[in-house]
């Protein structure tokens, strides 16, 4: 009888276990939904599915996943509404979330969410962002009123209102949230735009538990990426895989000045300075000097048809092990790095334009006498 009583609540303990290991999205929708009837479950890590509104409402199941993101969007949204439909559900483990629109002509999104809180903390947090950037662009359009909306001052003084406040915003949600998904979450969404020493002090505030999530981990990334990437730092050697998916390691380059072209397939200023840089090869290449591409693509076939239409003479490979972040810590792309034959960074350059009046151009006439 006791064998038998363990053998049940083993049972029941596995059973409970698997059940979960599921979130659950249970929605309501009001409102007329001119036959569009479909919600669209999506994310990195999520098998893309959909699910049919029936009588107002609908359930959403999918594996838990740690660090996976759902996304949601309806056919309701992409058929009648403008604007991104897609958001994410940032969920923080197993359960159930309720998702419940009273009006779907205000869109999917809208909807409050409730039964997880880091979903909820960032639905709040979504919300507060857009009135931010709603009354700073109210203000510079009433500050600039006689200009017109491509105006570059305007959008100048736009852009710098937004990080001005935008920042401060970020650092008290992650403040308030650093014992909760939603606060590593938003830290590894926008670590590109803070300043390092704000992303050291918002890192070092996450709970233990958040630290040991896929976003906090690109953050920590990051920041040996900031403390690597200073000039006389010497270039942790690192290997990556060519077009033809040979390696190649960074110390084969040794020798010799190396311009490392940090680019991407979907990068327009990027793709618009490779004519001016096939020249600077041209007049440059050598037992002395080389550059290395590095494409931070996630899609390898992107890479691939880009270098085809392109035909770039010099070395190439793809990021696959974020060394761009981990070693270089950039921001944007293009950005190049010149590192000297003893593999040490000399300096760093945002941009290669045709004016041939950067910093970078500057040492190489200088190096080179040409």
């Amino acid at each position: 009888m006791r064998k038998l009583l363990l053998v049940l609540m083993t049972v029941g303990i596995a059973a409970t276990t698997k059940a979960q290991s599921k979130i659950v999205i249970k929605g309501t929708v009001k409102g007329d939904l001119k036959g569009y009837h479909k919600v669209y479950v999506f994310g990195d890590g999520i098998k893309e599915d959909s699910v049919e509104i029936q009588d107002g409402r609908f359930t959403i199941r999918i594996p838990w996943v740690k660090d996976a993101v759902p996304y949601l969007y309806s056919e309701y949204d992409t058929k009648m509404r403008s604007g991104p439909p897609a958001f994410p559900v940032v969920v923080d483990g197993p359960g159930t979330i309720y998702i419940d629109l009273a009006d779907v002509t205000q869109g999917l999104r809208a909807a409050p969410i409730r039964g997880s809180r880091s979903a909820a903390a960032f639905q709040e947090f979504e919300e507060g962002r857009e009135k931010l950037r709603t009354d700073i662009r109210a203000a510079v359009n009433e500050r600039f009123a006689d200009k017109p909306k491509n105006d570059s001052t305007l959008n100048k003084t736009y852009l710098q209102l937004i990080q001005q406040r935008l920042i401060p915003y970020i650092g008290d949600f992650v403040e308030t949230n650093a014992d909760a998904y939603a606060g590593a979450f938003i830290l590894g969404r926008y670590q590109a735009i803070l300043p390092p020493e704000d992303l050291e002090r918002l890192y070092n505030k996450l709970a233990p538990a958040q630290k040991a999530t896929g976003p906090a981990k690109e953050v920590a990334g990051r920041l040996t990426g900031i403390k690597r990437a200073v000039a006389g730092v010497e270039v942790t050697d690192f290997i990556l895989n060519s077009p033809e998916d040979k390696s190649v390691s960074f110390s084969s380059f040794r020798g010799k000045y190396v311009l490392i072209d940090f680019w991407a397939s979907w990068c327009g200023p990027c793709k618009a300075s490779f004519p001016y840089m096939k020249e600077l090869y041209q007049q440059y290449r050598g037992d002395k000097f080389e550059i290395l591409g590095i494409s931070i693509d996630q899609d390898k076939s992107a890479w691939l048809n880009e270098l085809k239409k392109q035909e770039l003479p010099w070395p190439q490979v793809l990021d696959t092990k974020k060394v761009s972040v981990n070693s270089f810590a950039v921001n944007a792309v293009p950005t190049a790095y010149l590192i000297s034959p003893e593999g040490k960074i000399l300096m760093k350059q945002v941009g290669m334009g045709e004016e041939g009046n950067g910093e970078i151009e500057k040492k190489l006439k200088e190096l080179f006498g040409k």
